[in-house]
């Protein structure tokens, strides 16, 4: 957010990322969907597709993350949530955010942002991806916070033979850009160029889109933009719900419709 930083050398760039492994809890450590009935991989949890499915309650590290990923020097995956879900069909899917405390390990306030990818992260027995493994830092300009992006296509790497020998080369996880929703106004989650709050800045978002079939992402995590230069990496809750519906196909009387107007359109080209 700030002016960006002069280019790092690689041997700082490991020790960066060492000292940012050290320092953070494991669970925020690298991109990961839990697992069962408590993990963040919506198809494990009962009713999945055929209703609303929460996921139990998570924890997201700092105010700022999802809003940090609008700018020019991107965004910490690591300040985010990630969870997944799979599409065996066309559907609409809504997905909702609600800011919740739990217990005394986290607190209330977040004002959530989320974005939709196509595409996972490596999942086990591949290393798992994050924004410190060597081809995450080699692969995204030298002076970026991160590899997470908020508002288009990103990638994150694992790591390879450079941090283990027994890894095999590095790989690749992309994510496709599908769309986002975002709690509030400009004045909370900063002036990225056409981006649009819900207006209301009260911890909770909710948004519908049409999907096809695939494995998807969803990142969650804080909308507040300012609260980047303080660097206060506060825990918050967050309660995260998605519900999935065929996309309805068009009634008799409604393709009836689109075939007269079709028809109606060809005569016109043709007189």
């Amino acid at each position: 957010m700030s002016s960006l930083p002069p280019r790092a050398s690689l041997g700082q760039h490991f020790a960066s990322a060492a000292l940012l492994l050290a320092t953070i809890a494991p669970s925020q450590a690298h991109i990961s969907y839990g697992s069962g009935l408590t993990g963040r991989n919506f198809n494990q949890l009962p009713g999945f597709a055929s209703g609303p499915v929460t996921a139990s309650p998570q924890a997201v590290t700092g105010s700022y993350g999802w809003a940090d990923g609008t700018d020019a020097d991107w965004g910490d995956s690591h300040r985010l949530r990630a969870y997944r879900f799979t599409l065996s069909y066309d559907a609409l899917v809504t997905v909702s955010v609600q800011d919740t405390a739990i217990a005394s390990s986290s607190a209330a306030g977040l004002l959530p942002g989320f974005s939709i990818y196509r595409g996972l992260a490596h999942l086990s027995p591949l290393p798992a991806d994050h924004d410190g493994s060597a081809s995450s830092i080699a692969n995204r300009p030298a002076a970026a916070e991160g590899s997470f992006q908020a508002l288009t296509n990103w990638s994150l790497w694992n790591d390879g033979p450079e941090l283990n020998p027994a890894y095999g080369p590095a790989q690749e996880s992309l994510f496709t850009f599908c769309g986002y929703a975002v709690d509030g106004t400009s004045t909370n989650f900063g002036s990225a160029s056409g981006l649009l709050g819900d207006g209301l800045a009260d911890g909770f978002i909710t948004s519908t889109f049409s999907l096809a079939p695939g494995d998807y992402s969803l990142f969650v995590g804080g909308a507040n933009y300012p609260d980047e230069a303080s660097a206060v990496l506060t825990s918050y809750g967050i309660s995260t719900t998605l519900n999935v519906a065929p996309i309805p196909e068009p009634s008799a009387p409604g393709l009836a419709a689109l075939a007269l107007a079709g028809l109606a359109a060809l005569r016109r080209r043709r007189a």
